[in-house]
């Protein structure tokens, strides 16, 4: 009986130190979890590098040099003359305009008439916003007035006092320009007059030591002429090949000296570029396409309304470019340098070493390491556009999503799918 007893006892008391035991592996396999996961967690945050996706814009395109092609008559320098302009550089030129007066020098009188002829211009150009509707008129006025305005402050900080004060003294000219139509007050028009009047007169004072000069064709008019610009035409251009372009390209730094003023006829201009002949090709059937001038002070964009694919030699191809449009710019250059825009593209903008099999996109699908919770998941993508550095990208994966303000991996080779990353 007692034996039997001591027996339960010990039974009893060996179960107790099993299930002790049991919940102390237990209790020792969470911490062991526990301390990998931290383990983990403090290994990945402390080689894993994140960033956070944002929108942003890539654009393709490609810098060129271009020569500008047009037709135009030519108004030559007479020796001994000076030319008096009458409208501003790139001026719309109507038939029989005036375009200019050739003034002897030696005339007594010659500073007289450019001095008129100065005080003309500056008043032709507040004058001209006349619609014939005195309400449009005020509403025109009153937007340049407002926009000169809105640009003063970059005119202070980035130009000369000079430029300012022309600035300020434009600006005092439209309010003033804007009081006078409000209230129906034309004296400064009867200025105007009276200046032509005293233009005659010192014209006539002058007798043959003064030739005007007057537009036979209307167009576009421009006081700078380049070397051999006579032969910069379409007609004349179209069969040129890459190595004659440049060469043009070349000698079109010089200047034409013997032009006084030219007028360009051509209804549209041609651009004359020498691209890669991969370039060509791959932008021959796109539409849309623009140039950027960023060059002699200008930074404007040229619209492409024509592609035409000319000689090719030693992989480069000459192209020509047709615009009609932005010809008051184009008419003063003869070659410029710029950019084609060929497209922008918009969307997700990532550096390319962010994407897995970026190397092997042909054979291979292209993946981005994201961080969702605490782990990484591997999402398919297709590259929109890449400039070499960065890359625009959208998600195809069917389970996954790719968006803005996702953390992503910047090494996806340093982690695997499923990874524990902080």
């Amino acid at each position: 009986m007692i034996k039997g007893k001591k027996k339960e006892k010990k039974d009893k008391k060996d179960k107790n130190t099993k299930a002790i035991i049991k919940l102390m592996i237990v209790i020792a396999f969470f911490l062991f979890v526990i301390l990998v996961s931290r383990m983990a967690i403090n290994y990945y945050s402390s080689i894993v590098k994140k960033d956070i996706a944002y929108n942003g814009k890539l654009i393709d395109q490609i810098n060129i040099s271009g020569l500008v092609l047009y037709e135009y008559d030519s108004y030559d320098v007479v020796e001994g003359y000076s030319l008096i302009k009458t409208y501003e550089e790139g001026s719309r030129i109507r038939v029989n305009s005036l375009i200019g007066s050739l003034v002897s020098t030696n005339n007594p009188l010659y500073n007289d008439l450019v001095e008129i002829n100065d005080q003309i211009q500056k008043k032709q150009q507040l004058y001209e916003i006349n619609t014939g509707i005195i309400s449009e008129d005020i509403k025109i006025i009153d937007n340049q007035v407002r926009k000169s305005l809105l640009s003063f402050s970059s005119v202070l900080s980035s130009q000369t006092l000079s430029d300012v004060q022309i600035h300020k003294e434009r600006i005092e000219a439209l309010n003033e320009y804007l009081n006078d139509v409000k209230s129906g007050n034309n004296e400064k028009q009867q200025q105007l007059d009276e200046l032509y009047v005293q233009q005659q007169q010192l014209k006539q004072a002058m007798a043959s030591d003064v030739f005007d000069v007057v537009a036979v064709n209307s167009g576009y008019l421009s006081y700078n002429s380049q070397y051999n610009q006579q032969y910069h035409t379409y007609e004349q251009m179209k069969t040129v090949y890459p190595s004659h372009l440049h060469d043009e390209m070349v000698d079109n730094n010089q200047t034409e000296l013997s032009v006084a003023v030219k007028v360009a006829t051509s209804k549209k201009f041609h651009i004359a570029v020498v691209l890669s002949s991969s370039d060509a090709a791959r932008i021959k059937d796109i539409e849309d396409l623009k140039i950027n001038i960023n060059t002699s002070g200008m930074d404007v964009y040229i619209d492409i309304s024509k592609v035409i694919i000319g000689n090719s030699e030693d992989n480069e191809t000459v192209v020509f470019f047709e615009v009609d449009n932005g010809l008051s710019q184009l008419v003063s250059l003869g070659k410029f340098d710029g950019l084609l825009v060929i497209k922008e593209y918009e969307g997700l903008k990532i550096p390319i070493n962010a994407i897995y099999n970026y190397k092997y996109s042909s054979f291979q699908k292209m993946q981005v390491a994201l961080v969702k919770g605490i782990s990484v998941k591997f999402v398919y993508i297709d590259v929109l556009y890449t400039d070499g550095t960065y890359a625009i990208v959208e998600d195809i994966d069917e389970d996954y999503s790719f968006k803005v303000y996702d953390y992503y991996i910047l090494d996806p080779y340093s982690v695997s799918d499923g990874d524990v990353v902080n």
